[in-house]
């Protein structure tokens, strides 16, 4: 029988935050194990996030970090896991004994997701990876610390791409990592190489359909990768699925970095497969 004991709060901020599905998937983990926590969404303007830092976190036993808020919360923490401090961004904050400590579940779950769903092992694969913004730089640190043999950061601004690849490259001597324009000759060959081909992007080539994608470059047995989660089968992988990709939607990683800040946060293993349905069951 669990013991009662009293009820903490966990939480995710951002701004937007009506639309997080987080509450959904963390609260049915925490039925399912009847442990005594409960998880809200609550809205933090930028403005307001020092505040909430100071005063409001320090109510909770954890929170979640969405957007805009993974990078500007970082000076108002006070310790760093190595993963955070690497990639300079904190999806999950734990408040424990008064200071707040900031880690990043994104890029591990990720990586589990890959593992669970499509038995995907990077070490040894080329990678490229369309955008150059906060999410693409959890994933290509991820990647390269799981022994990718390279990883190819393409961006629409180039400049982004390349200042992404030299802080991280700084910061993992001897990393394979480069950058490329998002169209033209030098993308079209990295295209050709690639054994998985990640979206970080919500708009890519001619517009939202993708439908100008090379798809002809990539090989036919590059898996299609997607981190948006809603729509579950974004247009970039309904276009990758009808040129015959396999593909790999970006729920997976949602669920996945919501375990491991679960257990981060709680020391419990939560029931993932509950996760997984209660999502599944929103996104349909």
């Amino acid at each position: 029988m669990p013991v009662k004991s009293k009820i903490q709060s966990l939480a995710v901020i951002g701004d937007p935050i009506s639309h997080s599905l987080s509450p959904l998937m963390h609260n049915a983990a925490i039925r399912k194990l009847k442990a005594p926590y409960r998880y809200k969404a609550i809205r933090v303007t930028p403005k307001k996030l020092e505040e909430f830092s100071k005063t409001c976190a320090l109510r909770l036993a954890g929170f979640n970090v969405t957007v805009p808020h993974k990078e500007a919360i970082v000076p108002f923490l006070d310790r760093l896991a190595y993963e955070a401090k690497l990639i300079g961004a904190v999806n999950t904050v734990v408040c424990k004994n008064g200071e707040l400590i900031g880690f990043n579940t994104d890029g591990a779950g990720y990586l589990m997701s890959l593992q669970a769903e499509k038995k995907f092992n990077p070490g040894g694969r080329r990678i490229m990876i369309l955008g150059a913004g906060g999410a693409a730089r959890a994933l290509a640190a991820a990647l390269i610390l799981a022994k990718a043999k390279s990883v190819i950061v393409a961006n629409r601004t180039p400049k982004r791409a390349v200042q992404l690849v030299r802080e991280l490259s700084f910061r993992l001597p001897g990393a394979k990592l480069e950058a490329c324009p998002l169209t033209g000759k030098e993308f079209e060959t990295a295209l050709r190489r690639c054994d998985l081909l990640i979206n970080t992007t919500r708009v890519g080539l001619g517009g939202s359909s993708f439908e100008n994608f090379p798809w002809e470059k990539l090989k036919a047995s590059a898996l299609v990768s997607d981190i948006v989660y809603s729509p579950r089968f974004t247009p970039f992988l309904k276009s990758a699925r009808k040129h015959k990709h396999p593909i790999h939607t970006g729920d997976g990683m949602l669920l996945y970095q919501g375990a491991l800040a679960f257990e981060i946060w709680t020391g419990l293993k939560p029931d993932v497969k509950e996760m997984r349905k209660i999502l599944h069951k929103k996104l349909k």
